[in-house]
């Protein structure tokens, strides 16, 4: 399968367009040499771009192999939510407001007790890494002692890890959370 707008990369400011996958890597590892840039890990960085860009067209775990997935898992499904959660996070016009690395703190501790924090990271390892990127940029690499606990909201669909940071006004909350989820209080 072809992923929407065909096979594509966004290097800096340029888009450059392939017919196939590994011609995209051709025409990606050329316009590097061209212009003088470090060559990299071409197939690497396409991938993630692919992967980040389209999960759903995402598998393998050495090299991305556009296929039809059969059913997505729970925790696949909970990888595109955040990827997009992360992404839309990221190029919001409107102002994030941060809250203390001890607020945060009490609230990851809250986090890695619930039933509803649910592990993300499994599938497709270069769509992990891109999310992980897109959320590690959005919390400003900021962690907590606890952040090795955290997956991703079943109910929220989003990467924990990085929602603790975030001033409660930012969050649109549904009316199933848990009692003792943070959102709450």
């Amino acid at each position: 399968m072809v992923p929407p707008g065909g096979w594509h990369y966004r290097d800096g400011d340029v888009t450059l367009e392939g017919w196939s996958l590994d011609n995209l890597y051709d025409v990606v590892r050329n316009y590097r040499a061209e212009n003088n840039l470090p060559i990299g890990d071409v197939v690497g960085d396409v991938n993630s771009f692919v992967c980040g860009n389209h999960p759903n067209y995402c598998h393998g775990v050495d090299m991305v192999v556009i296929t039809s997935v059969e059913q997505p898992s729970r925790e696949s499904e909970l990888l595109n939510d955040i990827t997009v959660w992360a992404r839309n996070t990221l190029v919001t016009q409107k102002r994030i407001d941060f809250v203390t690395d001890e607020l945060a703190e009490a609230r990851a501790k809250i986090c890695a007790k619930c039933p509803k924090n649910i592990k993300w990271r499994s599938g497709c390892q270069s769509c992990i890494t891109a999310t992980d990127r897109l959320s590690t940029s959005i919390r400003q690499a900021r962690e907590t002692k606890t952040s090795r606990s955290l997956g991703g909201c079943s109910i929220m669909r989003h990467d924990n890890k990085s929602a603790v940071f975030f001033d409660k006004n930012n969050f649109n909350k549904p009316q199933n959370l848990p009692a003792n989820c943070w959102l709450n209080q």
